[in-house]
């Protein structure tokens, strides 16, 4: 069963859920929380201007699945369409190619599973050291009427069957990881059983998917939950995390020059690969969007990751070159350039804490965990150790 990584070494903090584990699949080998690239962003000219400034180069094809994609796939026999589906380039072969799916309905109850094993062959063949099983969204809008209502995609036992399922399938004549998905939709109870279901079965790459929300505390409650159950049965040192789809940010307005970065605490809450970035859309969100003018934003959306405050700002706020502002105003740029700063991050966070035995001086004294919310995603993170005789 290929869903365990041989761990070398596992460092705890003992306030967070910040860790060191130290791993080597393929070619690639962690030593600290590393952060990936996006392949949907990225163009080669861009990302050689870049390139000595990752040491391990893994990047990402996150895709939402709904059927007809499936069907268009499958019938596709143009090889060059499909790799643009991964959005995979030729030159990206000698790197690291994750593709991390989330599947828009539930194969369990609709569609075809048969169909869905016929496209993750081509998943598995673009992926590369490692695998994902895909996600299933378990509860998108439906319209009714004039409102648009929650519903159920999938419950978790339909959930359960399909990951294994997946797993048996993927798990045949191959020699990758197999990591498997986690939604944080479900609530604390539906994950309990989830982890335990994971861990009685030895599935022990767990890849926590965001699904375009940011690390917030009711997020970091159902995670702390998850790797309580771990720890309980003794695996914790033998579990590899992969966290994608994070919003970038906590919240952002259009008119506030800042606002509260996301992306950068996922380290904080247990994850050792942190992967792409992704926004919600949902209905009067895409409504909105288009009222306001396309170069506003543009200006926007255009924001840089500040490591010394832990906000992100408007590029024209922040930068006042005009070249160098109207190079990170262009989308591709301003990714990597983000994850570049977002990967220096991660490099002090494990500098401080390898040096030091804990991470959280070194993260306290960031502003903007200090001011959002008058410092309670702060509290959260780090849990006060109450002592008996404190209670007295």
């Amino acid at each position: 069963m290929s869903t365990v990584i041989d761990v070398k070494e596992y460092i705890p903090d003992k306030y967070s859920e910040f860790n060191i584990r130290r791993f080597k699949v393929g070619k690639i080998r962690i030593e600290k929380p590393t952060k990936v690239l996006d392949a949907k962003t990225i163009s080669l000219r861009v990302f050689q201007n870049y390139e000595k400034e990752f040491d391990v180069k893994i990047f990402e094809s996150s895709i939402y699945v709904q059927q007809n994609t499936i069907e268009r796939i499958l019938n596709e026999n143009d090889n060059k369409a499909v790799a643009n589906h991964f959005k995979f380039r030729r030159w990206m072969k000698e790197y690291n190619f994750a593709v991390t799916t989330t599947l828009q309905f539930n194969p369990i109850r609709e569609y075809s599973l048969k169909k869905v094993q016929r496209y993750l062959r081509y998943v598995y063949e673009y992926s590369n050291p490692f695998v994902f099983a895909p996600n299933i969204k378990i509860e998108k809008y439906k319209k009714f009427g004039k409102k648009n209502v929650k519903v159920t995609t999938a419950d978790l036992k339909d959930y359960i069957q399909f990951v294994d399922e997946i797993v048996e399938f993927l798990d045949k004549r191959n020699s990758k990881p197999i990591f498997v998905p986690i939604s944080l939709r479900f609530g604390i109870n539906d994950l309990v059983r989830l982890i335990n279901h994971y861990l009685q079965q030895e599935y022990k790459c767990l890849w926590i998917d965001f699904e375009g929300t940011p690390v917030s505390e009711t997020r970091i409650a159902r995670l702390r939950v998850i790797f309580d159950e771990v720890e309980e049965k003794e695996e914790l040192e033998n579990t590899v995390v992969y966290a994608t789809n994070i919003r970038r940010e906590i919240i952002s307005n259009i008119a506030d020059p800042k606002s509260p970065a996301s992306d950068v605490l996922t380290s904080l809450i247990g994850a050792n690969v942190i992967g792409t970035n992704r926004e919600p859309r949902r209905p009067q969100e895409a409504k909105k969007e288009k009222e306001i003018d396309r170069r506003d934003l543009l200006k926007h959306k255009a924001r840089l990751f500040d490591p010394q405050t832990y906000y992100y700002f408007k590029v024209l706020d922040y930068i006042g070159e005009e070249e160098r502002r109207s190079t990170l105003l262009r989308k591709d740029v301003n990714t990597i350039e983000n994850a570049k700063r977002l990967g220096l991050e991660f490099d002090l966070q494990a500098n401080f804490f390898l040096d030091n035995g804990t991470i959280k001086d070194y993260v306290s004294s960031k502003p903007m965990l200090n001011e959002y919310k008058n410092g309670e995603l702060l509290s959260t993170l780090f849990p006060q150790q109450v002592s008996l005789k404190e209670w007295y």
